[in-house]
């Protein structure tokens, strides 16, 4: 604990996690580039309702967030109360460039 407090976590992720499609708690595993293993059980209701954001949006991320529960041996990081979002990436406009004055000649 860190002044008392639990310490909180939140990962994003870009790649649809495996959801069975029968049970009420669902554990999702989260392995990032360098390595690191997130683990966390949640609500399967609430993250099938979730993933259907997955389809409907063109470009998305995901969030995974929680309270560390544990630190295991092996390198991984178990969250609990945690919770999952899809939120749709919207593309960046590009300001549209200034026009130089023409200077007309005379």
């Amino acid at each position: 604990m860190i002044l008392r407090r639990i310490p909180e976590l939140s990962i994003k992720f870009t790649e649809k996690p495996q959801v069975p499609a029968q049970g009420k708690k669902v554990t999702l595993t989260i392995e990032s580039e360098n390595g690191i293993v997130v683990v966390a059980e949640a609500n399967a209701k609430t993250i099938r309702k979730q993933l259907r954001k997955v389809e409907e949006y063109e470009d998305w991320v995901g969030s995974l967030s929680g309270k560390i529960e544990e630190l295991t041996p092996n390198g991984q990081i178990r969250l609990s109360g945690d919770g999952v979002q899809i939120f749709e990436k919207k593309k960046k406009e590009q300001p549209p460039q200034e026009q130089q004055p023409q200077s007309e000649a005379a």
